[in-house]
């Protein structure tokens, strides 16, 4: 964290090796935390990217308010200023917040041109009051690496981490059509009345953060098919960064619709984003015993797709079938971070091939990592799509993997 246009997403962008947060040289850009995770040297931390704190317009108080609830949630901050304007009020102001919040820091100089290595004093950044200081340049990379051992060498180990019952709650996006029924899901699993619920479609224009006992739910916006105005567009994209953020994206179909299109898209960007999906068909309370016969035969078909997603008739007007959607989203957590084994997994693999000859010759298959479940194949050639949809029912049918997505790399050894 830090003020604006001190390089955050900037860094952002290049630890997590993809273009999330928009950069500009406009002060504000970025308004709410996202988080990604990001891997190294074996060690795995979830990094958030906050909005810039003294934007100058209406929602910098709301960024500011933002900005202290992530120091409070954080194990490690990372504190970023600008080396070329050096010291501000704002990142003194940082710095004391930080502090008498008794949170790890560690102070990210950003903006060193690499020919400028070595050169100048940095001993007024020390004047913040933390230990740790790091030169880098964000846009270019230099110092970087550095940075990333600083991080993990700081990061609290399991054992050192406080709040234990706060981590081990699953986070849940919903997300859905306008008008679905996102909004009243939230409210009924919260227990009272959290998100403005409405017949007018796209009553839900930003994303409502709620932890419960037992999870914490984002409701989004309801995504359409084509953006309307600024504020549609705004809506989708925090409905995108909401699933990031999330385990698990709850995926909230109309009943008395059906499946729509737009609904395999939604499904598709949570599969594609690797979450856990969970499948609730609101507003069942509408339809007779036939219509609902002939609903989940429709389902069935249309999203063949992702058969191994469980799918929840629901009603949150009356609460039928609540209670078992509650404990599904709970569920749904375990298959995401199930690991195989390297033994288990090559047990399976060698069974597979002697049924079933791989177009290409496979020298190893083993779990890479989770969040989705993902394994590598090492393969003389290209494994086709056929075989690996073989793989992926035969890892289901023996450890289940409930509720995830299973992904798949393959990489060609170079023939010698």
């Amino acid at each position: 964290m830090g003020r604006v246009n001190v390089g955050k997403s900037t860094l952002f962008n290049r630890l997590v090796r993809k273009p999330l947060m928009i950069t500009s040289d406009v002060p504000g850009t970025t308004r709410d935390v996202i988080y990604k995770p990001v891997e190294w040297k074996g060690k795995t931390f979830l990094l958030g990217d906050s909005g810039g704190a003294g934007a100058g317009d209406k929602l910098a108080n709301y960024v500011w308010d933002k900005v202290i609830r992530e120091i409070k949630e954080a194990d490690l901050i990372l504190l970023m200023v600008d080396a070329k304007v050096g010291i501000q009020p704002l990142d003194e102001e940082l710095a004391r917040v930080i502090k008498k919040s008794g949170k790890n820091a560690i102070v990210v100089i950003n903006k060193i041109d690499a020919e400028r290595k070595g050169v100048g004093s940095i001993e007024e950044f020390y004047k913040l009051g933390f230990e740790d200081v790091v030169l880098i340049s964000a846009a270019h990379g230099w110092g970087v690496g550095e940075l990333l051992d600083h991080i993990v060498e700081k990061l609290p180990s399991e054992e050192e981490k406080v709040g234990k019952k706060k981590r081990d709650k699953v986070r849940v996006a919903i997300l859905g059509r306008p008008n679905a029924g996102k909004s009243s899901i939230l409210n009924y699993l919260a227990g009272k009345e959290i998100a403005l619920v409405s017949p007018t479609p796209g009553t839900t224009r930003d994303a409502v953060d709620v932890e419960l006992e037992d999870m914490i739910i984002v409701d989004t916006a309801g995504i359409t098919r084509k953006f309307k105005d600024d504020l549609s567009y705004y809506a989708f994209v925090r409905s995108k960064r909401s699933l990031r953020y999330a385990e698990v994206g709850l995926v909230v179909i109309d009943a008395s619709i059906g499946v729509h299109h737009l609904d395999k898209k939604i499904i598709k960007l949570v599969v594609d984003e690797g979450r856990g999906l969970v499948i609730a068909i609101n507003k069942i309370d509408l339809l007779s015993p036939k219509q609902r016969k002939e609903l989940f035969a429709q389902v069935t078909r249309e999203l063949e797709m992702v058969d191994w997603a469980p799918k929840v008739p629901v009603s949150a007007l009356t609460g039928e079938g609540m209670d078992y959607l509650r404990s599904v989203l709970k569920g749904a957590r375990g298959g995401l971070f199930k690991r195989i084994s390297k033994k288990d997994a090559k047990e399976l693999i060698e069974e597979l091939m002697s049924a079933n000859l791989p177009p290409a010759k496979i020298y190893s298959f083993y779990q890479a990592r989770n969040l989705p479940p993902t394994f590598t194949i090492e393969s003389s050639g290209p494994i086709p799509d056929f075989y690996l949809r073989y793989i992926e029912k035969a890892l289901r049918e023996r450890w289940g993997f409930f509720a995830a997505p299973i992904k798949f790399e393959v990489k060609i050894r170079s023939k010698i």
